[in-house]
């Protein structure tokens, strides 16, 4: 399986389907690249689809290191796969670090799709949207003393009742028993990543087009998180699943594929 060491001393393992235009999936917190097997499947017929373990998730290595050494390290991984003018797809964290890879690396982006995502996960005095800061700290937390299956619990508590009694969700945990838990020092450096980051002044500049997509019944990414990224990206593409949670390209793969393939093409005239 392919791998990539980067200088920041990480082993980035990723896999690439298809030839044609450059897709790059970037998967959130707790999850790994698998997550996106229904997209990359789909995509690669007519893309060059690619997607990625992030540090200390599925086969990548782990480091403590900041967010910006990570995407220095992908920016480094496009250039060395010679991957130019990239539409970026990253779910929640994924999405955080898809806007700091267009920070640095705004020529090689063509476009973004964000999917429960947001630029700044944290509540604060000046943006009352987000998770509170006590929350993601009493996680942190509970990862020395409960792991990995809390890590089970908040994966549960990201889909609505009618999604967890579904097909696809049994599926997905019958799935998720043969994967190898992220690293426990991983997760607890995302945390930390997320309670700090605020990119909101770079998604005000990015000048690609952008879809932003959601579940209707997303506790993360909340609606009114959605009403405050339309008032700073009015002229970008929204699109909400119905009876969704925080994934809904996995809840309804077809769909999603639908939406994201739309996207690619309109913004492509």
């Amino acid at each position: 399986m392919p791998y990539i060491t980067t200088h920041s001393g990480i082993d980035w393992h990723y896999d690439i389907e298809g030839t044609g235009e450059h897709l790059l999936f970037l998967h959130g917190w707790g999850v790994d690249k698998r997550i996106w097997r229904q997209q990359s499947k789909f995509f690669s017929q007519y893309y060059r689809a690619m997607t990625i373990d992030l540090p200390g998730h599925g086969k990548s290595g782990w480091k403590e290191m900041t967010l910006e050494t990570m995407v220095k390290d992908l920016k480094t991984i496009l250039q060395v796969l010679q991957l130019t003018e990239v539409t970026i797809i990253g779910s929640s964290l994924g999405g955080l670090m898809a806007l700091k890879l267009y920070a640095i690396h705004s020529t090689g982006i063509k476009r973004l799709a964000l999917v429960g995502a947001m630029p700044k996960f944290a509540k604060s005095a000046d943006y009352p949207y987000g998770l509170d800061i006590s929350r993601m700290r009493k996680l942190k937390g509970q990862l020395d003393s409960d792991y990995p299956s809390i890590v089970d619990i908040f994966f549960r508590s990201l889909f609505t009742r009618e999604e967890r009694q579904g097909r696809r969700f049994k599926w997905l945990q019958k799935f998720r028993r043969f994967d190898g838990v992220p690293m426990q020092q991983a997760l607890a450096g995302y945390l930390d990543i997320l309670e700090q980051e605020d990119l909101r002044e770079v998604l005000k500049e990015v000048r690609v087009p952008i879809q932003f997509i959601n579940g209707q019944d997303d506790e993360i990414c909340n609606k009114e998180i959605v009403a405050f990224l339309k008032k700073v990206r009015p002229e970008s593409q929204f699109y909400f699943f119905e009876q969704c949670g925080h994934f809904p390209f996995l809840s309804k793969p077809h769909e999603f594929n639908q939406v994201l393939g739309a996207f690619l093409k309109r913004s492509t005239l």
